[in-house]
């Protein structure tokens, strides 16, 4: 799982994300744990097994260490605020819960953190380039339930701490700390990089205990992780759809985007993974996106809001990309809703978010596959976001041809003004290309 609780709390949903770590790792406090000390024999033997089953060597050795509960506490809390403020996390949260990914209301840092400290039994910290164990760990959290489902128990925690063995190896020989530093201003696309990192290590984890690796391996782990949306249900109740969706989606659509690349390749193809890696939660839906076409990501450069909007500064910006966006949809329409489609046809977006004193303010754009998609999303999102908002925050939408612009707070106040600013301030880029939003016919600019 992430063997990044040191470094992968990279957007408002990350922190969060890590916990999978955590949570597997609890398996191996029943072999590798007595008490404080390790056992070294048992960690030497799943060292070397690791590196014939995924076919790649450590460079330098990773040390196990043992930390307490509130050292290992300390330490996550440290590394969120280390790419956070409390204004910044405040803010995402308040954005979130306005554009209907998170409730009214949530206390962003809290949640995460209450998460994290809940599962928390082990990481593999890639600044100390150390593998850390928790005194006391000895449930497996969500995976207690769907790990049934593959192995069996007695050696769930060799399968654990393979998987996070498999990070370290990510770690020493694919430069993920620097390729992650790459797309750290796009949480989408830093997502799609997770799931190849914890599809690899979910697989390899896997196929360590079972002795062998092969097309039927990855099918295995797929289908097995199907489980987890009801384990986690079971094991954190309450949990929101924004924060549990990223951090699942990381494992199950992962390890069946990683086995794809597997069956077309073996290892050496999903080594090229991380050379070429997938550029959004897009591709990780539709593998065949990337794999048979490969087709880039268009990026969305929003601007001309500054001079409109101005005293108003820039808390964060951000991508949500299809993965969120169908979590919005689901969570405010329901999932058997036809709407929740619209999704699937996400070609690009990104969001600004503003804050005055107390205020906050979203400005997001996303485009479709076509005009008739941006056209009925526009439809719908108003729609929700009526019965959301209501007459409490002001809000407004337009579209230019397969563009859709959201704007959420006080700046919809003067939308007149403010959206004609943006639409013709703004580009898109495509292969290095960039172009500007011409009006069309649609364009409601109301």
């Amino acid at each position: 799982m992430t063997s990044r609780v040191i470094n992968f709390a990279r957007r408002l949903w990350w922190p969060i994300c890590a916990i999978a770590a955590l949570l597997l790792l609890r398996g191996c406090a029943y072999e590798l744990l007595n008490g404080d000390r390790v056992n070294a024999r048992q960690e030497s033997t799943i060292e070397a097994g690791i590196q014939d089953i995924r076919q790649l060597r450590f460079k330098r050795p990773v040390p196990l260490v043992v930390k307490t509960p509130d050292e290992a506490e300390s330490m996550m809390e440290a590394d969120l605020m280390r790419d956070y403020t409390n204004d910044q996390l405040a803010a995402d949260g308040v954005a979130g819960a306005l554009t209907g990914l998170y409730p009214t209301g949530i206390d962003l840092k809290a949640a995460s953190l209450k998460l994290l400290k809940s599962q928390v039994a082990g990481f593999y910290d890639p600044h100390g380039k150390e593998m850390v164990l928790v005194e006391g760990g000895g449930d497996l959290g969500f995976w207690n339930g769907a790990a049934q489902f593959m192995i069996q128990r007695d050696v769930v925690g060799q399968m654990l701490l393979a998987h996070e063995l498999t990070h370290a190896l990510q770690d020493q020989n694919f430069d993920l700390e620097s390729s992650l530093d790459k797309v750290k201003d796009d949480d989408d696309r830093t997502l799609a990089l997770k799931c190849v990192a914890e599809g690899d290590a979910t697989i390899a984890g896997f196929a360590y205990v079972t002795g062998h690796m092969d097309d039927s391996t990855a099918d295995a782990v797929t289908d097995s992780l199907k489980q987890l949306p009801q384990a986690l249900a079971a094991d954190a109740p309450g949990t929101p759809e924004g924060l549990s969706v990223p951090l699942l989606f990381q494992y199950s659509d992962g390890a069946r985007f990683v086995g794809e690349a597997y069956r077309r390749g073996g290892w050496a193809a999903v080594d090229a993974l991380y050379r070429n890696p997938p550029q959004s939660s897009h591709q990780i839906l539709h593998p065949e996106l990337y794999f048979d076409s490969n087709a880039p990501t268009p990026r969305i450069k929003l601007a001309g809001y500054e001079g409109v909007m101005n005293g108003w500064k820039k808390a964060d910006d951000d991508t949500y990309g299809e993965l969120l966006l169908r979590t919005i949809l689901e969570r405010n329409l329901g999932a058997q809703s036809y709407e929740v489609g619209l999704a699937a046809q996400w070609t690009a977006d990104r969001m600004i978010i503003l804050r005055e004193g107390n205020e906050v303010n979203v400005i997001w754009m996303l485009t479709f596959s076509n005009l008739q998609i941006a056209s009925h999303f526009t439809v719908v999102y108003e729609t929700l976001l009526d019965r959301l908002l209501g007459d409490s925050t002001p809000h407004r939408i337009d579209t230019r041809s397969n563009a859709v612009l959201v704007i959420i707070g006080a700046g919809a106040d003067y939308f007149r003004t403010l959206a004609p600013a943006i639409w013709d301030a703004s580009t898109i880029e495509t292969n290095g290309v960039a172009a500007r939003f011409e009006p069309s016919a649609n364009s409601s600019n109301q």
